[in-house]
């Protein structure tokens, strides 16, 4: 389910189930070198964020993309989420990212790399194909945390 107003009645009535959050982290860079490339892994990230909440209709719940610039400090900002989602009293809070300085936190922060994949020169059929195989990369580390 995704954070709008509909779903959110469902994830209120339904909490015991819906226990996990997810955030799409993407970073906006304006510089000349950076733009395209930044732009082209939120794209990838989102992409990726959707085919998961597909995939997890009903235990998840997918936020909005969380927008940050590379001057922002990374924990203070995962820090924030976290204190905010935690008051839904989710039980799992995973953020997805393409942007590789997250992982510098550490892997019990629920941060999940993946390489950016240019999907915009992809065909539909491509694109879902390179989506799936990092959604099956995924699988067992999503379960692997939610069996903690």
């Amino acid at each position: 389910m995704h954070w709008n107003g509909k779903d959110s009645a469902i994830f209120q009535s339904q909490k015991e189930y819906i226990d996990t959050a997810v955030v799409p982290l993407t970073l906006i860079d304006g510089s000349d070198q950076g733009f395209q490339f930044a732009a082209s892994a939120a794209d990838f990230t989102l992409s990726l964020a959707n085919i998961i909440e597909n995939q997890f209709k009903g235990r998840i719940v997918l936020f909005p993309s969380f927008s940050y610039t590379k001057d922002q400090d990374k924990l203070t900002l995962y820090n924030q989420w976290k204190e905010e989602l935690n008051k839904a009293e989710f039980k799992h809070i995973f953020f997805i990212t393409s942007d590789k300085e997250w992982s510098t936190l550490g892997e019990d922060h629920n941060i999940f790399w993946t390489p950016s994949v240019p999907l915009d020169s992809m065909d539909q059929k491509l694109r879902n194909s390179v989506l799936e195989d990092q959604l099956r990369q995924l699988i067992p580390t999503f379960a692997k945390k939610w069996a903690n």
